[in-house]
């Protein structure tokens, strides 16, 4: 089972690097577009869906298939639905999760990440965080 660990600020949390594709341009034997871009994502226990920032969005040239109400717990309001392959690099391999429902959500351009790895795709694994500012992911 492939495995990213690391340290993390715990005022924040454990950031990841992803890549954000494109719908179909992730096959089981590669990435088929020329130039993949990384992201920071936040891994969110407390998110039930990955998010995007309209950014991530923009830069990698996906269109809303629709829109869906993203609940917290004082409101909820209408956001855009992305279908998007994600990869998550493990080492020089990257762990492919093709045709994946994404969500946006509003992120400062200058904070730590423009993605939230939710557990839609945190509990197809296992995820440890300790308290010394240690983290394991794996998928």
């Amino acid at each position: 089972m492939p495995c990213l660990s690391g340290k993390f600020d715990p005022a924040v949390g454990p950031i990841v690097n992803i890549a954000v594709l494109a719908p179909g341009s992730w096959t089981p034997s590669g990435i088929t577009v020329p130039s993949v871009v990384l992201f920071p994502a936040l891994i969110d226990t407390g998110a039930t869906t990955t998010c995007i920032s309209g950014a991530v969005a923009s830069t990698v040239g996906l269109s809303p298939i629709g829109m869906r109400p993203m609940t917290s717990a004082t409101h909820s309001v209408p956001v855009n639905v992305y279908l998007a392959d994600l990869v998550v690099p493990f080492g020089t391999l990257g762990f492919g999760l093709p045709g994946q429902q994404v969500m946006e959500f509003v992120t400062s351009a200058a904070g730590p990440y423009q993605v939230l790895l939710g557990r839609d795709i945190i509990c197809r694994g296992s995820l440890s965080i300790s308290f010394d500012g240690h983290f394991t992911f794996s998928l």
